[in-house]
């Protein structure tokens, strides 16, 4: 098996966790928001405590076979803080983050056709303001694993994670008489897990084999300028992007096939993998209503501002928010809590103005 190929599989075997077991980063937080239901959120916890175990120990290791890993440790910026937030907003005025989006492409979802070319745009966007959201405000990267070692740090990441999971069952029983419970029964019967926390063990178990084989964690927001840049060039649209430092950064990538480029083949295989869960299992997939065209307008505008805060953060809820925390840095945090402050933000106001 090629690795290309084997790239794509892993892509595939993405898009399908995501579609079958309808697991979904912005559901996870409306519900938190909304209505005060942590399930979601909890699942996401145990996800990347279990991801954060497996990362730790292999990039401890620093290469596998020859190939060096990478975790994905960025500095805590201005640029983290004010792109996650955009990204935040734009999931909910979509009703689905990237990886979300591309899952719904999958289920053959015409809204969500509008916001991929979106986030294309915004990506593009983002990309020829590159520079300005590079000399923002910013204090160095921080890594958990880098600072206190494989042992001690993987044990404060497992404790803060903890903490912040009983806190959440506390609020919830709190505020809503129970805790909505991820095992009905014993750990070890698996068919009664929640289908959340199924997908949230499966993806870090995904996510840790994507960086075992290629070298780096999953990711897919620095697809969308070159994407976005590669369908400019096909539709003959007068944009320059020769002089953008972006541009001349990524020049291989965007000159060359995506059938080669290794983050491509991943989120192309999300869109398949979610395809053939809705082919195989078309009951599984979400209903098929007719929207208002307020609804694509606003999915419009949320695609637009997740693409744009996806790339000026350098991630999206995937690269920035999964792969680095699993990777022990502070930026995943920093992501999805400002995120979280966007999510809040249009909640709020559609509830207000509804």
């Amino acid at each position: 098996m090629t690795p290309a190929l084997s790239l794509f599989l892993i892509g595939t075997l993405f898009g399908a966790t995501l579609n079958y077991f309808q697991f979904g980063f912005r559901t996870c937080s409306q519900e938190l928001l909304n209505q005060g239901q942590t399930l979601g959120i909890r699942a996401m916890i145990i996800m990347l405590a279990t991801s954060s175990v497996l990362f730790f120990g292999l990039l401890s290791f620093g290469s596998l076979n020859e190939q060096p890993l990478r975790g994905f440790v960025q500095p805590l910026s201005l640029a983290v803080i004010g792109g996650a937030f955009v990204f935040g907003m734009g999931m909910q005025l979509a009703t689905g983050c990237t990886s979300g989006t591309l899952n719904r492409l999958g289920q053959l979802q015409p809204m969500s056709l509008v916001s991929f070319l979106a986030l294309l745009v915004g990506g593009v966007m983002a990309a020829n303001h590159s520079d300005f959201w590079a000399n923002s405000p910013a204090l160095p990267p921080v890594s958990v694993l880098q600072t206190f070692g494989l042992e001690l740090g993987l044990s404060l990441q497992l404790a803060f994670l903890g903490s912040l999971y009983l806190l959440l069952s506390y609020q919830e029983k709190r505020s809503l008489g129970k805790v909505s419970p991820l095992l009905t029964q014993s750990i070890w019967k698996i068919g009664q897990w929640h289908p959340w926390l199924k997908a949230g063990i499966l993806l870090a178990l995904l996510n840790a084999l994507l960086l075992a084989f290629s070298g780096q964690p999953w990711s897919i927001a620095n697809v969308l300028p070159i994407w976005g840049l590669k369908l400019s060039d096909s539709l003959q649209v007068p944009i320059d992007w020769s002089f953008w430092s972006y541009g001349m950064t990524y020049a291989n990538r965007i000159e060359s096939s995506i059938f080669v480029d290794p983050v491509s083949l991943t989120t192309l295989g999300i869109i398949v993998g979610a395809l053939l869960v809705t082919l195989l299992k078309p009951q599984l997939s979400r209903h098929q209503e007719k929207h208002p065209l307020k609804t694509y307008i606003m999915a419009l505008m949320g695609g637009f501002l997740m693409g744009y805060g996806a790339v000026i953060a350098s991630g999206c809820n995937i690269g920035a928010f999964f792969s680095g925390i699993s990777s022990g840095s502070l930026h995943g945090w920093l992501w999805g809590f400002s995120a979280l402050a966007g999510n809040a933000v249009i909640i709020h106001l559609r509830n207000r103005f509804a």
